[in-house]
């Protein structure tokens, strides 16, 4: 039985032998449909005709969004590449096609790729890595660099309930622990209601934010060597940072395809990845636009779902608490396992509960109620908190040795403990390195 096609890409050589081909009898194929642009591609996989797209990888407006609404109408794709053009055959593979030929193949084998994309089989070419394998990255000078600890690399959403409880306090200090061994580590503002992380950290200027990088990722243009040369160090000694959506209307730029790419993408870029996520998990109704679905709730959903870790933020008061009952329901109701989670009780003041044990009384409830254990209590440091938030910086920075400054830490050694090793034996190295300067400097006459 011949396989339907339709193609984008005429005015091509190959689109044009294909199609004679496909009319001589010479392949196993049909042309239904030869599109000028993208938008007559999508209305003829709107009729539902065809099964397969052979698309030009130079068609106009090719971007995720639009391979998303080609798969919703059943067309398998097939990408076509410039011959010996590395750059096009990698934009379509960071779209994410699996099947990519290139404009020098004839047309048996351009439909063999067909047949393949229809079949839903894996490309030969493209050799997936070996299970559990983290890759190898290139430097910004070029050279490799392997992955720190022990190669595991982890992406962890901090989520809290409305009311504030503090999930930016908490994702900007985990950050900020993470990276003290000198291990890369970057933090994500997700929040598309209201991102406040370049904020809190005093940044003046414009820096790639969340926007830009679902833009460029979305045209197949962002892989993990240019994410860790545009995002920005926070300090010499902190985490990368991908600031969030300058103003919240933008919340449109971060599409649910767009957006699972991207995580994929930090969890292949960086060892550690903190994803500042939204408060709101409800399940928002889809917005219709130009034929493109938009849910402004799917990226804190999709962060909490794919996460290896989710450090769920309760603020240490009545109304906090209650809060957070009701939205760790919400959490639990999307299937993310209570393995997975990690509470972190914030905020804690010493007569809110009106006894001497405010912290056991917190512990309690949250068992009673939800049956979870605090994996830490966080004091209210309002000193420390308030001279890292005048200065732009975390605790670490501006009140190392501060209440809530150790509790974090140790929370980021438990969450992160391979990072955690990191961090001890570079305090090891720094100390041996200050204790022979030292024996050198009083050895010299």
């Amino acid at each position: 039985m011949k396989v339907r096609l339709v193609t984008a890409g005429v005015g091509a050589a190959w689109e044009a032998a294909l199609v004679q081909a496909c009319q001589a009898g010479q392949v196993g194929a049909q042309v239904l449909h030869r599109c000028y642009d993208l938008g007559d591609l999508l209305a003829v996989a709107a009729a539902g005709q065809a099964e397969v797209a052979v698309v030009a990888a130079g068609t106009r407006w090719l971007d995720r969004d639009a391979l998303a609404r080609l798969a919703a109408a059943g067309l398998a794709v097939v990408g076509v590449a410039a011959a010996g053009d590395e750059d096009s055959e990698r934009r379509l593979r960071q779209l994410g096609l699996l099947h990519v030929a290139f404009d020098s193949d004839p047309p048996d084998a351009l439909v063999d790729r067909a047949h393949a994309a229809l079949a839903a089989e894996s490309d030969p070419a493209e050799e997936p890595p070996a299970p559990g394998e983290a890759p190898v990255l290139p430097d910004h000078e070029g050279v490799p660099v392997q992955p720190d600890g022990d190669g595991r690399r982890i992406v962890a959403a901090v989520w809290g309930p409305k009311g504030g409880p503090g999930r930016t306090t908490v994702a900007v200090n985990l950050a900020f622990e993470a990276a003290a061994g000198g291990g890369e580590v970057l933090l994500v503002d997700a929040d598309t209601y209201g991102g406040a992380v370049a904020q809190t950290l005093g940044f003046l200027d414009d820096a790639p934010g969340l926007a830009w990088a679902a833009r460029v990722a979305g045209r197949g243009e962002l892989d993990a060597l240019r994410l860790r040369q545009s995002v920005r160090r926070a300090a010499p000694r902190g985490p990368r940072v991908l600031p969030g959506l300058p103003r919240a209307e933008l919340w449109t730029e971060v599409r649910p395809g767009t957006w699972e790419a991207l995580l994929e993408l930090f969890r292949i870029a960086f060892p550690v990845t903190v994803v500042d996520a939204g408060f709101c998990l409800e399940e928002d109704e889809e917005l219709l636009y130009d034929q493109v679905r938009l849910r402004r709730n799917a990226v804190t959903r999709l962060a909490v779902q794919q996460a290896d870790l989710v450090v769920a933020v309760a603020r240490a008061d009545p109304v906090g608490l209650h809060a957070f009952i009701r939205g760790y329901q919400e959490l639990r109701d999307l299937g993310v396992p209570a393995s997975r989670v990690r509470v972190v009780v914030n905020q804690l003041r010493p007569g809110m509960f009106g006894g001497d044990r405010p912290a056991e009384q917190v512990r309690a409830a949250l068992s009673r109620y939800v049956g979870i254990e605090a994996s830490a209590v966080v004091p209210y440091d309002r000193e420390g908190f308030d001279a890292a938030l005048l200065a732009g910086q975390a605790l670490r920075e501006a009140c190392p040795g501060s209440p809530a400054q150790l509790v974090l830490a140790r929370l980021a050694a438990v969450l992160f403990p391979a990072h955690a090793v990191q961090a001890r034996r570079a305090r090891r190295r720094r100390s041996r390195v200050a204790e022979h300067a030292a024996a050198t400097a009083g050895s010299e006459p």
